[in-house]
């Protein structure tokens, strides 16, 4: 009886261009370019390992990655710690942690792979910089955005890992500390095109072979100028391979 009410009411809704289901714990409705397929691949909250250390730093929300975002730099980690020859320390940067959830993931999973590294993270943690500010390429991004956060605060939520270096200030006016390193893993989540291509033209002699660098917000409306970064550092350098992701990722691997 109340299926049928149900089919019934679909149908109507339907005719009105409404589609309406009962709402399920843990679903978010999404294009349907990712197939009718999209509900049996298995929930990698439930992984072993990345399910704990992801869901810690997504609840809390230090992050502003989710799951999915998270999952690639699980995978990339993950890969790191096949590929790197025993007792060779595994070098990475992050450049815009925000709050430092994402830090803190990547720092938890490198100790919890057995990875010997050294991290370094890069904020202003006053948000959006006036002098960043691309006005021909920004749309939705303003000086003092995403500022709700500090750096002592970060360094304190950090300090429990001992390979995390945290630096305060514009990427361009602190790269400096990074002096002649080289590195495996470099995260950018910047959202706008100025202090991204820096970053980019920066860390492109500084990657190792199979170094990876992975682009946070690609393909966002919200953020063109990432898409302008990518673009234009795929234009002039043939030595990567290159992949756009359906998580808003791009991702470059060194050749």
């Amino acid at each position: 009886m109340l299926s049928g009410i149900k089919f019934v009411f679909q149908r109507i809704l339907r005719s009105i261009g409404i589609d309406a289901y009962l709402r399920k714990t843990g679903y978010h409705y999404v294009w349907d370019y990712y197939g009718k397929s999209a509900h049996k691949q298995r929930d990698v909250r439930k992984q072993p390992v990345f399910g704990e250390l992801a869901g810690a730093v997504v609840d809390n929300k230090r992050s502003s990655l989710y799951y999915d975002r998270l999952y690639t730099i699980y995978q990339i980690l993950e890969s790191l710690g096949f590929s790197a020859q025993k007792g060779d320390e595994i070098k990475m940067v992050e450049v815009g942690i925000y709050k430092g959830g994402t830090s803190y993931f990547i720092a938890s999973l490198a100790e919890r792979l057995g990875l010997r590294y050294s991290h370094y993270c890069f904020d202003t943690f006053e948000g959006h910089k006036a002098e960043d500010i691309n006005k021909s390429v920004e749309t939705d991004h303003t000086s003092g955005l995403f500022s709700d956060t500090s750096f002592e605060s970060v360094q304190q939520y950090l300090q429990k890992f001992k390979s995390v270096q945290v630096y305060k200030g514009r990427f361009q006016d602190r790269c400096d500390a990074l002096k002649d390193m080289r590195f495996n893993f470099v995260h950018l989540d910047m959202d706008i095109y100025d202090p991204t291509i820096f970053a980019l033209d920066y860390f492109d002699s500084r990657m190792v072979k199979g170094g990876a660098i992975l682009m946070d917000d690609y393909g966002f409306n919200s953020c063109p100028g990432i898409e302008k970064a990518v673009h234009e550092f795929t234009e002039t350098h043939t030595d990567y391979f290159g992949m756009a992701l359906l998580t808003g990722q791009y991702l470059f691997v060194k050749l």
